[in-house]
């Protein structure tokens, strides 16, 4: 259990409460880039039979 006024990644999973971890711990990374990187990740996978 965290000690602070902020949710750890775990509690904040467990209480389906991810929207306020997000918000509690920003970032300057990219949603779309992210996205696009994973989506390219799982079709090269599949592609090539890899696991």
């Amino acid at each position: 259990m965290a000690h602070g006024k902020y949710l750890s990644l775990e509690e904040a999973r467990k209480a389906k409460k991810l929207d306020r971890f997000a918000d509690e711990h920003p970032t300057k990374g990219s949603k779309k880039a992210f996205d696009d990187l994973l989506t390219r990740m799982a079709k090269s996978s599949k592609a090539s039979g890899k696991t």
